[in-house]
C-alpha cells in the first residue's frame, strides 16, 4: 500500500467525519428550531435560548445557532410581563446578536433581527424610547434590504415602523401599506437559502395588511 493511497485515504476518511459531524449539527438545528414554533413561556424560549447558545459554543464558524438565540431571548421578552425581564431578554440577544456580527458582519437576517430588537426596546416605553429606538431599526432595516434587497422581513418590519410612526412625522398606514404589500410579495417568492434560514414574518405581515390596509380600500 504506497503512501499515496495512504495519504488518500486517510483525507476521504477526514471528509467523512466531517460531513457526519454537519449532518449531526443540522438535525439537531432543526429540532431545536421546529421547537421554537411550540414555545410560549419565558421558560419555555430561554431554554431554547439556552440550546442554541450551547450549540453555538462547537459551532464557532456558524451564525445560525446565535441567531436564533437572541431570537428566542427577543421573544421571550415579547412574552414576559415585567420591564425588568422585557430588557435584561433583549440584552442578552444583543450579546449574541453582536458576536453573530462579527462571524457575519453582512448577513441580511442578522441586521433584521436587530431591528426587530430595537422594536421590543420601543415596546417597554414608548413614550421615552420611540424616536431614538425607531431610527435605530429603520437603520438596520435598510442595511438589511442592502444585503438582501429581496428579504421579505426587512419590508415587513420596516412596515411595523412606519405603522407605528405619527402621521405627522411621515407614519401611519399610508406610509406603512406599501412596505406591508412589498413584504407580502417578497414573501411569496421567497426561497431560502438554508434548512436553518428563518422562516417567520409572513403570517403576521398577511394580518398586519389585512386590518391596516384592506379596510381602507
Amino acid at each position: 500500500m504506497n503512501k499515496l493511497f495512504i495519504t488518500s485515504l486517510l483525507i476521504l476518511q477526514g471528509f467523512m467525519v466531517i460531513a457526519q459531524e454537519e449532518a449531526e449539527y443540522i438535525q439537531v438545528m432543526v429540532n431545536q428550531k421546529k421547537a421554537i414554533k411550540m414555545a410560549t413561556t419565558e421558560k419555555d424560549f430561554q431554554d431554547l435560548a439556552d440550546n442554541f447558545a450551547r450549540i453555538s459554543t462547537t459551532a464557532t464558524d456558524k451564525w445560525h445557532p446565535l441567531y436564533y438565540a437572541a431570537f428566542c431571548c427577543i421573544n421571550k421578552s415579547f412574552v414576559a410581563k415585567e420591564p425588568e425581564v422585557k430588557d435584561n431578554g433583549l440584552d442578552q440577544a444583543q450579546k449574541y446578536i453582536d458576536k453573530a456580527l462579527e462571524i457575519y458582519p453582512e448577513e441580511s437576517e442578522l441586521w433584521v433581527l436587530q431591528g426587530l430588537l430595537y422594536q421590543g426596546k420601543i415596546q417597554i416605553d414608548p413614550m421615552k424610547r420611540g424616536k431614538d429606538f425607531s431610527q435605530k431599526a429603520n437603520q438596520a432595516l435598510n442595511k438589511a434590504k442592502s444585503f438582501n434587497a429581496e428579504n421579505p422581513r426587512a419590508y415587513y418590519l420596516l412596515g411595523l415602523n412606519a405603522l407605528h410612526t405619527p402621521k405627522a412625522f411621515g407614519g401611519g398606514p399610508e406610509a406603512a401599506c406599501p412596505l406591508f404589500k412589498s413584504a407580502l410579495e417578497k414573501f411569496t417568492t421567497y426561497i431560502p437559502d438554508h434548512v436553518l434560514s428563518p422562516g417567520w414574518g409572513g403570517e403576521e405581515c398577511d394580518k398586519q395588511y389585512s386590518s391596516n390596509c384592506l379596510k381602507s380600500n
